[in-house]
């Protein structure tokens, strides 16, 4: 049986070829059997592979879990820290609202807020106090010329970096070398071409009473660090320095380090004194007032009488 073989015979007019059909199957197997081994071969590695990552998996969902678990538990000490110190400031509270009661303090405090218009007319500032005031608080605007006001105070989409961000300012769209002028008499604090932080070439002015303003992305300074400057007074020109997008004059307004909205300063007129006591609430100006009216009382006589005709005009 084992040497038997089936051989194909084909005849025609030119030759006799002869096919073993025993051969041809041989080879077939044989090559069935390398795929088959093949395939066992692929599927093993395959197996132990997924198995490798299975385990890996298994690793990693375990230990995140375990952060959960951690992170969950951490969570409920905080709430229940948070409700501790919430029951502790309500029990505070009502213990101040109580001590307020008996003193008035609450009810004081209310009409400080509240009438705080009523009590700055009430003071009833003369020309000469008010020509003070104007002189050392920044007012009006720090341009003669500008285009548009390209950007106001507030939140907005950064236009280089595309982030939400406090825009600390006021932005005048303007023609590169626009004059640029102090907004109220201060010293130079700071004077410097550059990039300044994004601000470009920047110039910053401290004036009396815990204020100070900014001049930004400009083109060129002509004060110096340490100089005394007036209102009205040429600073700088403008530009497109630092992290801009076009030629403009950045200008911020600061009270104590925190920023405030220039708008309400720009506006600020002679002939609408009161606006800024109802626009900007940020800046205790009762204080101000009080101790603008004490140096005022404190001016001589003919100082104060040669004040008042500007004043009045």
């Amino acid at each position: 049986m084992n040497n038997r073989r089936l051989i194909l015979m084909i005849t025609d007019q030119e030759r006799t070829r002869y096919i073993n059909i025993h051969s041809i199957f041989r080879q077939v197997g044989l090559y069935a059997l390398i795929f088959l081994a093949v395939c066992i071969v692929y599927g093993i590695v395959s197996v132990r592979a997924f198995k490798d990552e299975i385990v890996s998996m298994s690793a990693l969902n375990a230990k995140i879990l375990a952060q959960y678990e951690k992170t969950q538990e951490k969570n409920a000490y905080l709430n229940s820290q948070i409700e501790q110190r919430s029951e502790e400031i309500g029990l505070v509270g009502d213990r101040v609202e109580d001590l307020e009661s008996i003193i008035g303090v609450g009810d004081a405090q209310n009409t400080i807020r509240e009438d705080l218009r009523e009590r700055i007319d009430v003071a009833s500032l003369t020309g000469a106090q008010k020509v003070f005031v104007m002189k050392f608080v920044p007012n009006g605007y720090p341009l003669d010329y500008y285009k548009r006001i390209s950007a106001d105070f507030g939140y907005r989409i950064h236009p280089l970096y595309f982030t939400k961000h406090l825009h600390t300012g006021i932005d005048f769209a303007t023609d590169i070398g626009t004059p640029v002028y102090a907004t109220a008499d201060g010293v130079v604090e700071f004077a410097q071409m550059g990039y300044n932080g994004g601000f470009g070439n920047l110039v910053k002015l401290d004036h009396s009473f815990g204020f100070r303003t900014y001049y930004a992305h400009l083109n060129k300074i002509v004060v110096t660090h340490g100089s005394f400057v007036k209102k009205g007074q040429l600073i700088a020109y403008s530009g497109n320095s630092g992290a801009s997008t076009g030629p403009h004059l950045h200008y911020e307004v600061r009270f104590l380090g925190n920023v405030l909205d220039p708008k309400n300063f720009i506006e600020w007129t002679m002939s609408d004194f009161s606006s800024i006591f109802e626009n900007e609430r940020n800046v205790s100006w009762q204080s101000l007032l009080t101790t603008i009216n004490s140096l005022m009382g404190q001016v001589p006589p003919q100082e104060e009488q040669q004040s008042s005709p500007t004043a009045q005009e």
